[in-house]
């Protein structure tokens, strides 16, 4: 590789990282604003399919009987965990949900439901005259209560509505310290007025951003429906719909954001499910339907963090919807994340914890480190006999490479024996990307001074819109101080530009990373240099003592 193509490369890195920064200055993005309009609840097409035009169009479904029905009434639910606001509403749905562990970047506490997804819950079904009917009216609350405390023993809250006379009631169960609320519909003589015997439980509108960086959140903003073995997971688009629908054994349907999630969970495989996504106003709204047989009433709701072990406990596959990264390395991901959170609890600053980590892993690659240097020392020792060769050769290639892998198997020497701690480094690196970028267990975990979230870049700064991040640069200078200490002598001036060109772009590529993966890459470079400046000198007497 030659000058001019490495300086390319560099060129085309610098452009990639700077032209978002870039469009941010020239054509900063608008403000998102809360569209406070209710979304259209999922209807039915054909079998049970939302309709594309309905949603578009944000038009409202019929109220049950014409009107409005009993006073609009809200009520305040709380077990420990969080402090929910369930509305009358379409028999119960939640207005607001406030997480009691999780804080935002204001201090705020996370709250889960805003204005775009507050018409969640929601029952319809298609009446014996063809008719979709939604029961989104305000339904009546049984034994008028107005406070619920399920801090110390499970709960219940009855609502009820009535459709040409026959009772339908929505019975939720809420359990101290639980994520989990139980929710059972029941249709009273459903033969007489639902058709086919089937009904939907809808959620519209997925959940808020939670985070400061809503940009980011908002790529992981999904809506999904799980079918046997099968995933349905619709993208969502500019102002075109994007719809997946489905019959068959469906074991839930869910949204999520970056770190949190809500779910709907038959107790018996519902009939088929449907998920769409739009992009409204910058923001990714998902809606999922979940279509129910009449004789089947109780659901499990999971509204709450996406934590690995509460979430695999239900049972279900529920964790699918978790991006726990590429499948090859989920187990190792999984291992650094129980390995972190187990010293945690022994030592509670996660930074620290990333630093003794470093120092283990360190440890654990020592034995192959050491035949890394030794491999290195070999090179650099016939180094002058391969420039020999290439002056010798340097019209015919083929002799050039016969001549030289002669000479590495006469010495025992392995040209890639350098590169295996660097290989078995890498998947370790990709499994910290993805445990500090998407992991909820390290949202907002502190290390010192400037380094207030361990999930996001170390930003000291903002110059011009541009971030100055510290973790990224001193990882990088520890990288070249480390490659400098192994460069091998008369390597020459195209080993040096790799040398810089590897330096810059792991420099940007690495800029906009997590500091807690960048504090771990720079602490591991740091060892790696003191064990080189110790180790490579003991090496050179053990090797001159054996020659």
């Amino acid at each position: 590789m030659d000058r001019k193509t490495l300086l390319a490369f560099v060129l085309i890195a610098v452009v990639l990282i700077l032209t978002p920064w870039y469009m941010d200055v020239v054509s900063p993005r608008p403000q998102e604003t809360v569209n406070l309009t209710e979304p259209l609840p999922a209807n039915l097409k054909g079998d049970f399919a939302p309709s594309p035009g309905a949603t578009l169009n944000r038009a409202r479904a019929s109220n049950v009987g014409g009107d409005s029905g009993p006073p609009a009434k809200e009520l305040v639910v709380e077990n420990g965990l969080y402090r929910a606001t369930v509305s009358n509403k379409n028999g119960g749905s939640f207005a607001s949900f406030i997480l009691n562990q999780y804080d935002r970047y204001d201090s705020t506490l996370v709250n889960l439901i805003d204005g775009v997804n507050k018409n969640n819950l929601l029952v319809g079904f298609i009446s014996l005259d063809g008719e979709q009917i939604n029961l989104n009216k305000n339904w009546s609350v049984i034994g008028n209560p107005r406070r619920i405390n399920a801090s110390s023993s499970q709960k219940n809250l009855l609502f009820q509505t009535t459709f040409n006379g026959y009772v339908v009631q929505k019975k939720f169960t809420f359990y101290p310290m639980s994520y989990s609320v139980d929710l059972e519909v029941v249709f009273k003589n459903p033969d007489r007025f639902v058709s086919r015997g089937e009904y939907t439980l809808s959620w519209n509108g997925g959940l808020t951003s939670s985070e400061k960086n809503t940009k980011d959140d908002h790529t992981y903003f999904k809506g999904y429906a799980y079918l046997g073995d099968e995933l349905l997971e619709p993208s969502a688009k500019e102002n075109k719909l994007s719809e997946e629908n489905q019959r068959g054994q469906t074991r839930w349907t869910a949204v999520k954001s970056k770190y949190f999630l809500s779910a709907i969970i038959p107790e018996t495989p519902g009939l088929a499910a449907v998920v769409s996504g739009l992009i409204e106003e910058g923001r990714p709204v998902f809606n999922t339907a979940l279509v129910q047989p009449v004789s089947s009433r109780k659901v499990t709701l999971y509204v709450g963090p996406q934590d690995y072990k509460t979430i695999r406990s239900l049972g279900v596959d529920l964790e699918k919807t978790m991006n726990l990264g590429w499948s090859i390395f989920r187990p190792l991901g999984r291992l650094i994340t129980w390995s972190l959170t187990k010293m945690y609890a022994i030592i509670p600053n996660y930074g620290l914890v990333v630093i003794i980590f470093a120092f283990l892993v360190k440890l654990l690659l020592n034995p192959l480190t050491k035949q890394s240097f030794i491999s290195n020392k070999k090179m650099q020792a016939v180094q002058p006999e391969v420039l020999k060769l290439k002056e010798k050769h340097k019209n015919d290639p083929q002799k050039l490479n016969r001549a030289t892998m002669k000479l590495y198997k006469d010495r025992g020497v392995n040209p890639m024996g350098g590169c295996l701690p660097l290989l078995l480094q890498m998947p370790i690196l990709i499994s910290f990307f993805t445990v500090f970028r998407s992991t909820i267990e390290f949202r907002g975990a502190p290390f010192f001074g400037w380094i207030t979230d361990l999930s996001s870049p170390d930003t000291l700064a903002t110059v011009g819109g541009f971030p100055l991040n510290v973790l990224p640069v001193l990882m990088g200078g520890t990288m070249f101080l480390q490659q400098k200490l192994m460069a091998t002598p008369g390597g020459g001036s195209q080993q040096k530009m790799m040398m810089y060109f590897m330096n810059v772009f792991f420099l940007f590529l690495f800029y906009s990373f997590p500091s807690g993966l960048n504090l771990y890459y720079s602490v591991f470079n740091v060892l790696s240099i003191v064990q080189q400046k110790y180790l490579i000198p003991d090496l050179d007497m053990k090797m001159a003592h054996t020659a």
